[in-house]
């Protein structure tokens, strides 16, 4: 016994309009569903933190230290020098009086730089945070 059916396979040129669609739908979703963490394009090889614990997760503030022969300072990723920055201070603490600024440098950087980084912060009656990585110290 056959059973015989009345539907009919129409062959014919595939719409892409619904395929776009579709593909439009799911890559706004992705990008509305997910988080990008931005980092900095400065290679800053920071010291090992020791016995210290904790961090700054959520920050909107950092100054960037590279070592050389005339060390860069970065704030918020653009290129500055110390009395910019201490204006740039300046006007932080008028604006937001409990901001925390995090201070990234790199572990050849001398010593006297990173001592006025932190002053330029510290002077103005911000707090600062001196970022480590973590891991394994490296000899």
């Amino acid at each position: 016994m056959r059973i015989r059916t009345t539907v009919r396979v129409l062959r014919g040129p595939l719409d892409v309009a619904p395929l776009v669609d579709v593909i439009l739908l799911l890559l706004i979703f992705f990008l509305l569903t997910s988080t990008f963490v931005f980092q900095p394009g400065i290679v800053v090889d920071p010291p090992s933190p020791g016995q210290s614990k904790g961090g700054v997760s959520d920050t909107r503030y950092v100054i960037t230290a590279t070592a050389g022969a005339t060390p860069q300072i970065f704030f918020n990723d653009r290129t500055t020098d110390l009395a910019k920055l201490r204006l740039e201070m300046n006007r932080l603490a008028k604006s937001e009086p409990k901001a925390v600024v995090v201070i990234r440098a790199d572990r050849e950087l001398r010593h006297g730089v990173v001592a006025q980084l932190l002053d330029c912060v510290v002077q103005n009656g911000l707090s600062a945070v001196l970022a480590s990585r973590s891991g394994d110290p490296r000899p």
